[in-house]
Order: C-alpha cells, then structure tokens, then sequence
C-alpha cells in the first residue's frame, strides 16, 4: 500500500512555524546586564566628547569694544515722552450745544470736496456712499445731511440741474445753518440723536 502524504493544511502551519523561528533575535549573554552596561559607558563618551572639544579662550581686545558696540546698539533708546508733554495734560473737552453747528459745517465742507472730486472725474467717482448728493432724472438729488435733518418749512431734499447748483445750495446751506436759530435747534437736537443711538447701540 503506497504512503499517504500529509495535509496541506498542515505542511503550510509548519513551514510557517520554521519561519518564524528564524526572525526571532538572538538573546545576548550578558543578559540583563547588556542594560546597565550601555547606561554606565554613555557618560564616559560624552566626557570624551568633551575633553576632545576646544576650550573656549579669551576674546580678543581688538574685538571687545565691537562687541560692546553691538549690544549698545539694539538697546531701545528712552523715550522722554512723558517729560515732554505731561505739563500740557488736560481735561477732553465735552460736545457742547454749540459744537452741533460747527460740526455740519465740517460735514458740509466735506461734501464741497466730494463734489469736486466728482467734478474732476464724473465716471470715476466711487465715493456715492458718503456724498449728500445722487445722480437722478433731470439733475442731482441733494439730501441735507446723512438724517436728512429739516432745515426748516419741511425742506429736506432737493432736485437740481447742475453740478454747479448742488455747489451753491451747499454754500446757501451753510449759511442758513450759522444764522437760523430754529435750524440750530434742530442741528442740535439731530446730534442727541445721534448720540443716544451710538449709545443705545
């Protein structure tokens, strides 16, 4: 009767086993002692390093004084800020009735300067968001001031032809606001307005 070969199963269970037992490292003789031994030459080495090294010796005179220069040099100088101007410290001043006034005519002049920078370049003139005035059918639309603020018998907008109209009535408008005492009130009255809504905001 002819032999019987093994399983396949088993010969690859096997080989597998002789594999394995090849990767295995080998165990050193010194055994737990191979530690302890690294641990006590690591130092020894690095005395070696050491010593091989050069010591560091002195600078030499001719570059202290470079040496010395540099580190003066990146020292920030000190400030005498304070000494100059503490004697003119002083309380800020308070917005006052009066300064509603002054501040449209700011406003105003502002809006003199937006139309000459119009006037220079019409098609180029990206600044709309700011300026009181707007191009519109038959003219320019003037609106006085950002809230448009009443400037009295219910005037508060306008619709003018030219550029040169939308000048003038700036300039009649600041007139109006340095000597109508009812357009002061409002003027006023505009900028608690104002204020309350920064604050309340």
């Amino acid at each position: 009767m002819p032999k019987q070969t093994k399983p396949f199963i088993f010969e690859i269970k096997n080989s597998r086993r002789k594999k394995a037992g090849l990767v295995e490292q080998t165990k050193s003789i010194w055994g737990a002692f191979a530690s302890d031994l690294k641990q006590s030459l690591v130092p020894e080495n690095e005395e070696r390093i050491r010593s091989a090294a050069p010591a560091p010796g002195p600078v030499p005179s001719e570059l202290k004084p470079a040496i010395v220069a540099d580190s003066v040099a990146t020292l920030p100088p000190t400030s005498r800020f304070l000494e100059k101007w503490a004697a003119r410290k002083a309380e800020k001043q308070k917005a006052g009735p009066g300064d509603a006034v002054a501040a449209f005519l700011a406003r105003i002049e502002k809006q003199k300067a937006l139309l000459a920078e119009f006037q220079a370049d019409p098609a180029g003139f990206k600044k709309w968001r700011s300026a009181w005035f707007r191009k519109v059918t038959g003219g320019f639309g003037v609106s006085i001031s950002y809230d448009a603020v009443d400037a009295g018998g219910g005037l508060r907008y306008i619709v003018v032809e030219t550029v040169r109209d939308v000048a003038e009535f700036l300039d009649d408008l600041a007139q109006h606001a340095q000597t109508d005492m009812n357009f002061q009130r409002v003027l006023k009255e505009n900028r608690l307005r104002r204020a309350a809504r920064r604050v309340g905001g």
